[in-house]
Order: C-alpha cells, then structure tokens, then sequence
C-alpha cells in the first residue's frame, strides 16, 4: 500500500442553497408556509414583516416585536463596536386587551371526552369506595370508539387479592349502564348486544344473529342464516334492519378531537365564460429587508466578522422573500395550464374529466415533474363545481373506441351507476359490468373493472346480493 496524491476531474450538479429553499417552500400549504415565515421572522433580524393597516388600504406599519429570538445578534454586535441596537415597538390600539378579551369569551368551550362524560355519571351513583375505584379504573381503560383497550379477564387480573369477582362485576356492569349505550364492550359484537339489552323490547332474534352468525353475516349468506335459525328471509332482513340501526362505535359523537376546514390555495372564478384563476395567498405577511440591517452591512464592511453575520441574514431573508415569490408564481402557472386542460370539467362538472398526467402540465409549464408534484401536494382548488385537491385532476385513464382516453375518475363513476341500477336480486359480474361498459365505447377488461371496483370500496356481486 502506497500513500500518493492524485489530481482528478470530474463534473458534479450540487443545489444551490436559494433552490433548495425554494423546492422546501413550493411543497408547504398555505398554512405551512405562514409558520414558516413566522418561525424565520423570530430567528433572523434582517426579515421584516410590513402589514396593510385596516384604515389606509396599500399602506404598511412595522409589526416586529420589541424583544425576538435571534435580536440577540445586535448585541452580538454591540460586544464589538458598541454600535446601537434599533429599537422595535409594536403600535397596539389601546382597545386590543379588550378586544382579545371579548373574543375569548365568545368562544365555544371545548365539550367533554367520552371519558370525563363517563366520569361525571359515575359520581352520580351511589357505589362503595372500593368499587368506584375499579369502575374508574375500566373507564380509563375506555378507548375513544367506547371499547375496552384490553380484555376484561386482563382487567379483573388487574385486581387480583384486592377485591372480589362480585365487586368487579359489579362495577363492570355499572360502567356498562352509563351512557351511551355499547360503551365498555370488548368486541363489536358485544357493543351491538349491549344496546339491544338496554332496549325495553326483547330481541332475541337479533341476539342470536350477533351471538352466532356474524361471520355468514359478513359473508351475506342470509338463506344460511335464515334456514338454521327456522326463520324466513324476510324474518332475517328485518333483524338486520334493526341491528342495522345500531351504533358501532357508540364513543365517537364524544371525541373532542378539533375540526380540520379545508381553506382552497387556489380559486377558480367564471366571469362570463372565462375563467379567472387566482393563488389565495393574501393572508400571508408581506416580507421586506429590514433597513437597518443594510445600514449595518454598510458601516461596517471592513469588519469580516460583523459583516459576515449581516450579509448571511440578510442573505437568508432575501432568499426566503424570492422563494415566496417564486412559489406564487409557479403555482399559478400550474392553476392555469389545468384549468385551461380541463375546460370541460370547469364548464359542466366532474363528469367531464379528461384523463391527464403530470408529464402533460409539466411540458405546458416548461418544468420537472417534480416540480408539478411537489406544487400539487396538500394544495386545494376551488372551482366552479366545489373544491378539490389537485392532485384529484392527475389521473389515468381507458382508451375509448374512438381512440379519445376516458378518465380513470369517470370510469369510476360509470361502473358505480351500473352497479347502482341492477337488479339487486340478480347482482352483475364483473365480466358482466365490463361488457356493459365495452358497449359504451371503453376498452376495458374484466380485471380492471375488478381493480377499480375494489378502489372505489363496492363489494364484488356475491355480497351486493339481496335475498
């Protein structure tokens, strides 16, 4: 083994900082990119924010704050030339702590958990101490569906010594009493029986399908169902009515979980047959250089240190306001090219979907592909006929015999209206639905009207079966 030193050439693509910043900004919604500039305005002192003042439209007042992460730089600074940190004061309306008062008071109060509902009907009853306890300890065990996260013969393990079967049971079947009804069930099958019990009517029809039967249930084998239990099928399709009505999931009205609302990144407006197509994008702040920061640089070049940390932020504020921008613009274009694409769907609804690729829009704009996915991740378009996220107009398609490519969506809708009007006595094949379909004009196999009936969640025809 030798030591040498060699000299090589060789040609390499490196991204340059400015373009990956630029690829992270066009991936974020609107809402990402709106933390994001928050979290850039408290690290680095030479982004400014500039907002219009709601009296003088087109106007703009400084919002920073007095006191930021990263302002610590000035003294930074300071610690060499002493030089004087600008002073940042935020002009807040002498109403604002009333006005931010009066908002709180006004919100709706977060409702109560299943448990805490629970909780709160256990105290009413009048239970021993030591039962409470146990019963406490099952609602806690209680998920947010209303089932129990372990198996009651591992809860009852729990209390092994320290209290009988007759205390336990008895605060199982207290849980189980409260409302709503189902709640504490191991299974789906013992959460429907649970209801059917708190009913004043008996049911024992129902209880013996639950009880045994639930797997030819899932089968659809009714005449099974109905010729072991001595009973008609019409005598099995009312029971299955009335489990039917049943909650499976007894917990859910009870989840405090928040509200998502889908705020459109882009909106699509026909005025007169032309459609306008906009990036709403105006809530988020108007970023500019902070001015003292140029100064700074300027004053004091011929200290490397000091105007080395200036120019990287101010670098770094620059280039986060061009990625901004260049996003904006980029996804317009993108809004655009697919509007004009899809005329037809603008013009008269989701069945006039024309299949399109990604590579399409790509070429149109005169960008990469990724460029387009990364554009169309987690954005949403209003439109004339409702909003949709982007990527719903990215979609293959089945050529027609005319040769014209009918979209993936569309088919999708056809075979669910075929399905929707057969004879559910005589349910269609899949063979059956394709011949159907190829005498429309697509040129479609059995095995994709398989594969697209079981993406749109339609259960093959032995199951869509009525007896």
């Amino acid at each position: 083994m030798n030591i040498e030193l060699v000299q090589q050439l060789k040609q390499q693509q490196i991204l340059a900082p400015q373009m990956i910043l630029s690829m992270d900004v066009l991936l974020l919604t609107n809402q990402e990119l709106e933390a994001r500039i928050d979290k850039e305005f408290i690290e680095n002192p030479a982004l400014e924010i500039a907002e219009k003042t709601s009296d003088e439209p087109g106007s703009e007042r400084d919002t920073s704050p007095p006191e930021r992460e990263g302002s610590g730089i000035f003294e930074h600074i300071e610690s060499f030339q002493n030089l004087p940190r600008p002073e940042y004061r935020i002009r807040r309306r002498a109403s604002d702590d009333f006005d931010r008062q009066e908002a709180l008071q006004n919100l709706e109060g977060t409702p109560p958990g299943l448990r805490e509902h629970l909780m709160q009907q256990l105290r009413v009853l009048e239970l021993p101490e030591k039962v409470m306890g146990i019963a406490e300890f099952i609602i806690n065990d209680v998920d947010e569906r209303g089932y129990l996260l372990h198996p009651v013969q591992s809860l009852r393990e729990s209390f092994d010594g320290t209290a009988t079967d007759e205390e336990f049971q008895l605060a199982l079947d207290s849980v189980r009493a409260l409302d709503p009804a189902g709640v504490g069930a191991e299974s789906l099958q013992e959460c429907l029986a649970l209801q059917l019990k708190r009913d004043c009517q008996s049911y024992p029809l129902e209880m013996a399908i639950l009880e045994n039967y639930v797997e030819d249930l899932r089968q659809n084998k009714i005449p099974k169902i109905a010729k072991e239990l001595g009973k008609t099928v019409d005598d099995i399709k009312d029971a299955l009515e009335i489990i039917a009505m049943l909650d499976p999931y007894p917990g859910r009205e009870y989840s405090n979980r928040p509200s998502h609302y889908i705020r459109p990144d882009v909106v699509v407006v026909d005025k007169s047959g032309s459609f306008h197509v906009t990036v709403r994008d105006q809530d988020l702040p108007k970023l500019r250089i902070n001015e003292t920061c140029k100064k700074l640089l300027a004053e004091h070049r011929k200290n490397r240190e000091i105007a080395g940390f200036l120019k990287k932020k101010i670098d770094s504020a620059h280039w986060l306001i061009q990625a901004v921008r260049q996003r904006h613009m980029t996804i317009k274009e993108i809004a655009e090219c697919i509007v004009e694409y899809q005329k037809d769907f603008m013009h008269n609804g989701p069945e006039n979907l024309k299949a399109m690729k990604m590579q399409t829009i790509a070429d149109l704009v005169g960008v990469h592909i990724s460029t387009i996915s990364r554009a169309a991740k987690g954005k949403y378009i209003e439109t004339p006929h409702g909003i949709f996220e982007l990527k719903y107009f990215f979609t293959g398609g089945v050529e027609r015999a005319d040769g014209e490519v009918e979209s993936r969506r569309n088919v999708y809708r056809q075979i669910s209206e075929i399905i929707d009007n057969e004879d559910k006595r005589r349910p269609l094949s899949d063979t059956a639905i394709a011949r159907k379909l190829r005498g429309q004009g697509l040129d479609i196999a059995r095995r994709t009207v398989t594969k697209y009936r079981d993406q749109e969640g339609i259960p093959p025809s032995r199951l869509r079966k009525q007896f």
